[in-house]
C-alpha cells in the first residue's frame, strides 16, 4: 500500500505532540491527574505513528508493516482520548465509553494484525474502523454539547473548538475511502485539541483554587471575628494593634508569644497565639487583669456545660463558671444525643456514660472535657477531684481553652 510521502509534516506533528506530552505527562505524575495523564498517553501514542510515517519515506522501509503499526497506533490512541473525556465529563460521558469504542474498533485489530493487505475483506475491515472513529467522534462532540447547555464551563469553552478540530479527522478518512490518498491531518486535529483542553483544564483547576482559597480566607475572617478578644496576625497591619501596642507589637509577639504584651498607656494584656508559616503567629489578646481570679472576663464567650447532680458543690461550681463570664448549660446526669455543644464540659459522673461522647467525637466537636472525680481514664480531658477549689478549677480551664 503506497502513502503519500509527507515526511515534513509528519516530522513537524511528531515533534510537537512529543513536546505537549512532555509537558503533560510532568503535570500529570505531579498533581496525579489522571484526565491530563490520558491526554498526555494520547498524544504519546499518536505521535508515536507520525513518527513511523515519517520513517516510511524511508526508500529501505516496509511500508505494508509501517502502514499495520501506525493504524494501531492511532487506534489506541482514540482510546486514550476517550479515556480523558470520560475524565472530563464524568457527568455526562458513560465510565464504558473507552469499552464501547475498544469494541467497535475490533475491524482494525483484525485485519493489521491477521489479514493481509491489499483484500476485500481488509477494506471493508478499514471502512467499518473509519465508521467507528467517526462515530465516537460524533459521541464526543454531543457530550461536549450536552455539558455546555448544562452549564459545565469546560463544555463552554470546548465546544466550538472540538467541533472544529473534527474536520481535519473527517477529512483524512474521507480522503482515503474515496481516493485512495493518506491526508495526515490527524495529528493537528489532536494537537490542537490537547493544546485547548489543557490550557482549558489548567484554567479550571486555577479558577478552582483561587475560589477556594477566597472562601477560606474569608471564613477565616469570619471566625477571627467570633472569637473572645481582639484577633491579630502579625503578617497583617493593623492599626488597632498600633494603636494599643506601638508600631512593633508584631516583632514582639513574635519574639515572646507566651509573654503578656504591655500597651503604650502601661496596662498588661496577655497573648494567646499559634504559629503560622513557621513563623508569623495569630490569636487575640485580652487584658491581664481579666484573666485573675474573681473578675469576670476570663471565660467571656464561652459555653461550658456542667453534668453533676443538684448539690451544693454544682451551686458553687456554676457560681464561679457564671463570676467568670461563661455561659452555662445544665446536661444533670445524662449526656444529650445531639447539639449544640458546649465549649468546655464539667463532668462529675461515671466516665463509662459518656459513651455517646467518645473521645474522638469530643475532639471533633472541639469540645474540652474535665472529669470531676471518679476512676483515672486515659485521653486528652483533664482531671479533679470533687473537693476542688476555685483556682484549681480556673488554671484547669485556663490550659484546656489555651490548647489548639
Amino acid at each position: 500500500m503506497q502513502l503519500l510521502d509527507w515526511p515534513f509534516l509528519d516530522a513537524f506533528q511528531t515533534g510537537a505532540l512529543a513536546a505537549l506530552f512532555v509537558s503533560f505527562a510532568t503535570d500529570a505524575l505531579s498533581r496525579r491527574d489522571r484526565m491530563i495523564g490520558w491526554l498526555a498517553l494520547g498524544c504519546l501514542l499518536v505521535g508515536l505513528r507520525h513518527a513511523v510515517l515519517a520513517f516510511a519515506s524511508q526508500p529501505t522501509a516496509n511500508l505494508e508493516f509501517l502502514d499495520r503499526v501506525q493504524s494501531l497506533l492511532v487506534a489506541f490512541g482514540f482510546l486514550a482520548l476517550c479515556m480523558a473525556f470520560t475524565e472530563l465529563f464524568p457527568r455526562h460521558v458513560p465510565r464504558r465509553f473507552p469499552l464501547w469504542i475498544a469494541l467497535a474498533l475490533l475491524p482494525n485489530y483484525l485485519r493489521n494484525l491477521a489479514l493481509p493487505h491489499p483484500s476485500l475483506a481488509d477494506t471493508w475491515m478499514l471502512h467499518a474502523s473509519h465508521l467507528s472513529f467517526l462515530a465516537g467522534c460524533g459521541a464526543i462532540i454531543y457530550w461536549t454539547f450536552r455539558a455546555r447547555q448544562e452549564g459545565d464551563p469546560m463544555g463552554s469553552r470546548l465546544f466550538v473548538g472540538i467541533s472544529a478540530v473534527t474536520l481535519p479527522v473527517v477529512i483524512e478518512i474521507a480522503a482515503y475511502s474515496f481516493f485512495g490518498l493518506k491526508v495526515r491531518l490527524s495529528g493537528f486535529s489532536l494537537l490542537i485539541l490537547a493544546m485547548a483542553i489543557g490550557t482549558s483544564w489548567q484554567w479550571l483547576v486555577v479558577t478552582s483554587l483561587e475560589e477556594r482559597l477566597q472562601q477560606a480566607e474569608a471564613e477565616g475572617e469570619i471566625w477571627r471575628s467570633l472569637v473572645p478578644g481582639n484577633a491579630f496576625r502579625t503578617d497583617h497591619p493593623s492599626p488597632v494593634m498600633d494603636g494599643i501596642f506601638g508600631a512593633g507589637w508584631a516583632e514582639k509577639v513574635r519574639q515572646a508569644p507566651d509573654a503578656p504584651l504591655v500597651a503604650l498607656d502601661g496596662t498588661p494584656y496577655r497573648l494567646l497565639t499559634r504559629t503560622l508559616n513557621h513563623r508569623e503567629r495569630l490569636g487575640w489578646y485580652e487584658r491581664e487583669d481579666e484573666t485573675q481570679p474573681g473578675t469576670h472576663g476570663f471565660l467571656s464567650g464561652w459555653t461550658v456545660a456542667l453534668g453533676m447532680e443538684d448539690s451544693p458543690a454544682s451551686a458553687r461550681i456554676q457560681g464561679w463558671l457564671r463570676s467568670w463570664g461563661a455561659e452555662v448549660q445544665m446536661w444533670g446526669t445524662v449526656p444529650p444525643r445531639e447539639g449544640p455543644y458546649p465549649s468546655v464540659l464539667l463532668w462529675a459522673r461515671e466516665p463509662s456514660i459518656l459513651s455517646v461522647w467518645r473521645e474522638d467525637d469530643l475532639l471533633r466537636r472541639r469540645s474540652r472535657w474535665v472529669q470531676l472525680g471518679g476512676p483515672v481514664t486515659p485521653g486528652p480531658h483533664a482531671r479533679l477531684s470533687l473537693d476542688l477549689d476555685a483556682a484549681s478549677l480556673r488554671d484547669t480551664l485556663r490550659d484546656l481553652l489555651s490548647r489548639h
